[in-house]
């Protein structure tokens, strides 16, 4: 699944982020779709240079249609080989209007658990959502993740303490339940991946 710097898809591809993306990746990040996610750098600078200082154990992609035109970010963080596992971060459409009627954060996620489950050989996928982000959490735990705790006051969002909805996903949970609904709800797009 993964040839070098690219996970393929049907309807969209991941690719490594690399140094040209800082530009684009601020003004996502610095948009009010952002808000609810964790701050991000506060210049294009910094932008450049937290992307060139990534950890060895994070694969940071940028979600692009098949024409390669960026929609969006996603991340796999604390990749931990010993515990196999790992954490999905950074999930960002930043161009809502490309992706209208096409499957792309569906598919974004069925490639970073297909990644990481497969590929990667992990038995646990975790990650956290700011409280007030309700409608993120709501479709993580639609595509099979479960609520495993919540950390009281862990962000500082918009000058306001929010709690973080910590949710999990097992490797059987993803094969029996994840990965069909998935499947299910990219079948359905309105949208040709070949137009």
């Amino acid at each position: 699944m993964f040839n070098n710097k690219k996970l393929i898809g049907r309807f969209i591809n991941l690719r490594l982020l690399d140094i040209d993306d800082a530009l684009l990746t601020f003004n996502w990040r610095s948009s009010q779709r952002a808000s609810l996610i964790n701050a991000g750098a506060k210049t294009i600078n910094d932008q450049k240079e937290w992307i060139e200082n990534r950890p060895k154990n994070e694969y940071n992609f940028i979600i692009e249609l098949k024409d390669e035109t960026p929609v969006g970010m996603l991340s796999l963080i604390n990749l931990n080989h010993t515990n196999k596992n790992a954490e999905t971060a950074r999930f960002l459409i930043g161009n809502e209007e490309s992706v209208k009627g096409l499957p792309a954060a569906v598919e974004a996620m069925k490639l970073i658990y297909g990644f990481a489950f497969d590929d990667l050989n992990l038995v646990r996928l975790y990650g956290t959502v700011a409280s007030e982000n309700s409608l993120m959490v709501k479709w993580q735990k639609y595509l099979g993740m479960k609520e495993e705790g919540r950390m009281r006051n862990h962000y500082f969002i918009n000058e306001n303490w929010q709690d973080a909805i910590v949710l999990g996903l097992l490797v059987d949970e993803y094969r029996a339940q994840s990965l069909p609904r998935m499947n299910a709800l990219m079948s359905v797009s309105s949208r040709n991946p070949l137009a």
